[in-house]
């Protein structure tokens, strides 16, 4: 049922895409791209990967682990390529239950890494969608959505920092249910509470300051390649358009779809490159070619590095957690 959905999803946002698009002007703006903007386009999204590395290298190391940033390098890239591949995200799963064993720590402790990178970049993408959606002023964007905007990243945050502020009293709480319980639940307890140890651990205040501004330059790295992209479509843009489109795109992600985002991702590019002013057949190509920036240099990168790294699947399942 899922993969229906999923499925179901793609096919409906391709229809809404190619509906709004004729083929043959979107590759005539193809054949016309300014190819030499992709590279600095990709450049750019490689230090914004680079910052990821070291940005989860740091949160492991807060809990006492000795990972350094190579390490990391490969089973992070690895699951963003099984992300791309994989339905529903399990590239994520993969990250969190199967290569920490060949980074010698634990599954929770990998799990409460990838709960918080999660979290603060849907933040950082929330805060990015509504700075687009203010300083933007080519464009006539409804006050309500603005507002909605606002609210989401003021919320989400609020819950940020409340989440992190009582982590540590929820993980003893639970410490002491696991102590005090010798039923079927004292499992669950001990992992929900190390789970929440995980995330009072990385909250730490120099810690999540530090993870914060790391975020900051990581996602500026990737509005990188949608500003290039931009560019070399022949665009009026700017970065903070960058901006808005790269919170959009990235965030209809989000949506349950085929292997790659392929179909919501398309749509939402398309209807931001629109709503700022490009016509259909720069939306289109401006639509496939960053989705392609994204998606193929990602998934070699991260098959390379499985390849190269055959251990990260070996004795997953002695992993203790």
């Amino acid at each position: 049922i899922k993969h229906l959905i999923g499925g179901g999803v793609t096919v409906l946002c391709l229809f809404d895409f190619f509906k709004q698009v004729n083929v043959w002007d979107v590759l005539d703006v193809l054949t016309r791209f300014e190819w030499a903007y992709l590279f600095f386009g990709i450049a750019s999204l490689g230090v914004g990967y680079v910052l990821r590395i070291m940005r989860w290298s740091m949160m492991l190391r807060a809990t006492g682990a000795n990972t350094k940033f190579e390490d990391c390098s490969a089973p992070f890239l690895g699951s963003i390529a099984l992300n791309n591949v994989l339905p529903f995200r399990l590239g994520d799963v993969v990250r969190a239950l199967v290569f920490p064993k060949s980074m010698g720590i634990t599954r929770t402790t990998a799990t409460s890494s990838l709960i918080v990178e999660r979290l603060i970049d849907l933040m950082t993408l929330l805060a990015s969608l509504a700075i687009g959606l203010f300083a933007i002023r080519t464009i006539t964007i409804p006050a309500e959505l603005k507002a909605s905007a606002v609210t989401l990243a003021l919320v989400g945050g609020a819950v940020l920092v409340l989440g992190f502020l009582f982590s540590g009293r929820l993980s003893r709480f639970f410490g002491r249910l696991a102590a005090g319980s010798s039923s079927g639940m004292k499992r669950m307890y001990e992992i929900v509470g190390g789970l929440l140890h995980g995330f009072d651990v990385m909250s730490r205040p120099r810690l999540l300051v530090s993870m914060l501004a790391v975020s900051v330059l990581v996602w500026a790295g990737e509005a990188g390649l949608f500003y290039f992209v931009l560019l070399g479509t022949g665009l009026d843009g700017s970065p903070v358009v960058a901006l808005l489109v790269m919170a959009v795109a990235t965030l209809s992600t989000l949506v349950p779809s085929s292997p790659g985002y392929v179909g919501p991702f398309h749509l939402a590019a398309f209807t931001a490159i629109s709503l700022v002013g490009g016509t259909a057949a720069q939306a289109g190509s401006y639509a496939v070619i960053v989705h392609l920036a994204l998606w193929l240099p990602t998934s070699l990168a991260g098959a390379f590095a499985i390849w190269t790294k055959p251990e990260l699947f070996r004795a997953a399942k002695h992993q203790t957690v």
